[in-house]
């Protein structure tokens, strides 16, 4: 008796030590990069969105390092982080379950709702350890319970390893194809059991659309981001390929190439009303009136461009400075100086007298017709004497003389208005007052434009 106690005692710890042995240990799966899909950018194309994902038994082996359930849990995961925030109705369903998950062999873990990413989150942690058989044909019969009287598009993600699992599968989704005319069937492999792959594919061709795909080909952000938009959305049209959907697009039909603002309307950065890539004008002042091809006016074609023309509407031909008023024009006998003024050494006075000689009439007559010639211009008229006598009287005496000089060209019908009068006497000389010549040069008169 002791020795059949001894042999029973032995063979547990062998067992033991064999089970303990065969363990295989699995790691946590690495973070997921998700690349969330943008909002606004897709439409969506279905209306409900299925998981249905598998908890059987064999869903506690390991692959690759990591638990399968935790691989299937992390597909279904990473597309909840990667959809954009759609109006579509979603559902949970599991099968195989561990006790303490659930005692069904079927389960509505989220029931279909209002697409709510926390919810489907929240469904999916409750799915928390693997056991059971994998009975799929009848999570797909319930399916189509849950679905009984939905008309619109419906897109089903099954997410299982195929093991263990007998051909009802894919006579339950011809069936549920059959009722859902706009049904598409994604199968998601966990692993690589040949079987599995081989029903999965099958399963997937049953619907109006979809496809099988391996969980290793969705791991990265990028893939997983195609995955959802195949599933769930379209792109939505964006004729003019500017990077602004049509619904959105105040500009369409905008060339290609061009680059345009979040309302797909050509950018205009100078604010000219033409945009930058028809603008041969860029930076134009804000404000600007410009021609069609963005340029500022340049309404007078003196070259001084309007917005820069303190004289607009000179005539065509006309000289102008930097400003874009005439540049006055100065007479044959005037001696043009430093200062721009005109100087006359042969409007001459009587002596000691503002009184105008007739010699000096023919100048004055030149004046005349300049000014005539020149009818935006004005002048300041600047009478200079000597250094002969007091210098007050001097002073004087020169106010009078342009004052006489004003008063001739008045008469021959130059405004009044346009000029003024200066006498400097005789501060300011332009030649030595101790000879005959540099004094009779001091005496003069010199005409100042002023625009």
């Amino acid at each position: 008796m002791k020795k059949n106690v001894g042999r029973y005692l032995f063979t547990l710890i062998i067992i033991a030590g064999f089970l303990t042995g065969c363990a295989t240990p699995y790691s946590p799966l690495p973070a997921f990069n998700a690349q969330p899909v943008p909002n606004g950018q897709f439409d969506k194309k279905v209306e409900h969105l299925v998981f249905v994902l598998d908890a059987s038994g064999s869903m506690g082996e390991v692959y690759q390092g990591h638990q399968k359930l935790d691989i299937a849990r992390g597909v279904v995961d990473n597309f909840n982080k990667t959809m954009p925030d759609v109006d579509v109705m979603v559902s949970l369903r599991s099968f195989g379950h561990s006790p303490k998950v659930s005692s069904q062999p079927t389960a509505l873990m989220l029931k279909p709702q209002a697409y709510n990413s926390a919810a489907l989150d929240g469904a999916l942690k409750e799915i928390s350890a693997a056991g059971g058989s994998s009975p799929l044909g009848r999570p797909l019969k319930e399916v189509a319970v849950d679905l009984k009287g939905v008309k619109v598009p419906v897109a089903m993600v099954i997410v299982t390893d195929g093991k263990e699992a007998s051909s009802s599968p894919l006579s339950a989704a011809q069936a549920l194809a059959a009722d859902h005319e706009n049904l598409c069937i994604y199968t998601v492999q966990v692993g690589n059991d040949s079987g599995g792959k081989a029903l999965l594919e099958k399963i997937a061709s049953a619907g109006k659309c979809g496809k099988a795909v391996n969980a290793d080909a969705l791991a990265s952000g990028a893939s997983m981001a195609d995955f959802v938009k195949e599933v769930l959305l379209t792109q939505k049209n964006d004729s003019d390929g500017d990077g602004v959907v049509d619904d959105k697009d105040r500009c369409p039909n905008t060339p290609s190439g061009v680059t345009v603002d979040m309302n797909g309307c050509p950018l205009d950065s100078d604010g000219d009303g033409v945009a930058d890539y028809k603008d041969q004008c860029p930076n134009t002042p804000r404000g600007v009136t410009v021609d069609m091809k963005g340029c500022p006016l340049d309404s007078d074609g003196d070259g001084v461009l309007d917005y820069k023309d303190q004289c607009p509407g000179t005539p065509r031909g006309t000289q102008v400075d930097a400003v874009g008023c005439p540049i006055p024009v100065a007479t044959k006998s005037a001696e043009v100086t430093a200062a721009g003024t005109w100087l006359y050494q042969d409007i001459q006075f009587e002596n000691n007298k503002s009184d105008l000689k007739e010699s000096s009439y023919p100048t004055l007559n030149e004046i005349t017709a300049a000014l005539k010639a020149q009818p935006n211009l004005n002048i300041e008229i600047q009478g200079h004497t000597d250094g002969s006598g007091t210098h007050d009287y001097n002073v004087g005496l020169s106010k009078r003389r342009a004052q006489s000089v004003k008063a001739y060209l008045e008469n021959q019908g130059i405004a009044a208005q346009r000029m003024t009068t200066e006498g400097f006497g005789p501060d300011r000389p332009i030649a030595s007052n101790s000879t005959k010549e540099g004094r009779a040069r001091n005496r003069r008169v010199e005409i100042k434009p002023v625009q």
